[in-house]
């Protein structure tokens, strides 16, 4: 997760920030921001461009400048614009002080590589401003990643306790005596209803919740798609949990009837907050594996260990063994997904896939007889549904890495 651009018009100082050219490169990332005019002060020329030498300004920097260094020399802006390209800066903004309008020439080479470059219309807003506003919000980030791969190693790795409460401790030096970890995850056909990584700053500027929640981005924790939420309380009281889960859900101002919401159990802090995590990860595979929009650890039935014992070979043979009649046609595994889904109801498969119930018992007793023709309706059922989950948790796992 990077800041970008798009994220730098989000903040305070960057409010009177007008778009000249560029519009293309708005998704670019800022890592650092500079001041152009200071190449200049001694009235040296981009001498450092050149191939042997390391260039003036990062990559993936965006600018700030008053134009005072090509005063009356479009020709000089239209080379600086060229070089500053070329090294990678992903931005400019300037003040209108020497250039209100840009030629022609340097507005169209900046569309063509899609290089962002604003005006600064509030002659109020000082550069110091805007270079504090997105220093902190590049270091504020950096910190949000940080936490982002501590996650990570507790989901991943085998870690003692003490290297638990060490990594509690860097994440937050308010985490309080017991922890639940919820993710807040988008419908898949509606990803592009929020940004994460903009609600995820946003909430850190909300001073309330110090000790009582830290959010992270999932991208890096198991690849989970949405926000990841460490609530924490001394209380064990899931009350007390589910009152702090709700001011946060109301301070993020998500479209909840388009959202997932996961959760661990409640576990101490300081030695099982790795629990947490991995029962939090569990759950979110769970929840797209039965397409549930809401999914606690606790209800995961037998997904709680077929999801950590994957990997298992007899798993998987008892898998391709059991679905083998079935797993190339398309109409019989929609069918039984739909069933498993529905646990067991047929007329809400039915709704599901858009026919009628007798439908779905004509398809599920042609499946029994492929599958289990021998068998008892409850063992058909039970053995479906294994085989059924592991081959979505296989799909699912294989869509997340």
């Amino acid at each position: 997760m990077a800041i970008t651009i798009q994220d730098v018009l989000t903040l305070k100082s960057a409010q009177s920030f007008t778009l000249i050219a560029g519009q293309g490169g708005l998704n670019k990332p800022v890592e650092v921001i500079d001041m152009l005019d200071f190449a200049w002060t001694r009235e040296k020329e981009f001498t450092r461009f050149s191939a042997s030498e390391r260039p003036i300004f990062e990559s993936r920097s965006f600018l700030v400048s008053s134009l005072m260094f090509a005063a009356n020399d479009t020709e000089k802006l239209y080379d600086t614009t060229v070089k500053l390209i070329n090294c990678g800066v992903s931005g400019i903004a300037f003040k209108p002080a020497f250039y209100h309008k840009l030629p022609p020439e340097i507005c169209k080479l900046a569309n063509e590589h899609n290089f962002p470059i604003f005006r600064v219309d509030d002659y109020a807003i000082t550069f110091r401003e805007i270079i504090c506003d997105v220093s902190d919000a590049i270091s504020l980030n950096q910190n949000i990643n940080e936490i982002s791969g501590y996650l990570s190693r507790m989901l991943h790795e085998d870690l003692r306790e003490g290297e638990i409460a060490n990594l509690a401790a860097k994440i937050s030096p308010y985490l309080r005596r017991n922890a639940r970890i919820m993710i807040v995850s988008p419908k898949d056909n509606v990803c592009e209803l929020f940004s994460i990584d903009h609600i995820v700053r946003s909430f850190r500027q909300h001073e309330e919740f110090k000790g009582k929640a830290v959010m992270a981005a999932g991208n890096d924790i198991g690849n989970v798609r949405g926000l990841v939420v460490i609530v924490t309380a001394d209380s064990e009281k899931e009350n007390i949990f589910e009152a702090i889960t709700n001011h946060v859900l109301e301070i993020c101002n998500l479209q909840m009837q388009c959202m997932r919401l996961i959760f661990s159990e409640i576990h101490p802090t300081f030695t099982m907050l790795n629990c947490c995590v991995i029962e939090a990860h569990q759950a979110y595979l769970a929840s797209r594996v039965l397409e549930r929009m809401s999914m606690r650890y606790r209800d995961l039935g037998t997904l709680a260990f077929l999801i950590p014992t994957l990997s298992n070979p007899h798993l998987q043979s008892f898998m391709q063994s059991y679905l083998g009649p079935i797993i190339t046609n398309e109409e019989n595994m929609r069918t039984a997904i739909a069933v498993i889904r529905a646990s067991g109801d047929i007329a809400l498969a039915a709704q599901e896939l858009y026919v009628h119930k007798n439908t779905v018992r004509y398809r599920m007793s042609k499946i029994k007889e492929l599958l289990s023709e021998n068998q008892s309706d409850e063992v058909f059922y039970e053995n479906l549904s294994s085989a059924i989950k592991i081959y979505l948790t296989r799909q699912i796992q294989q869509d997340c890495s």
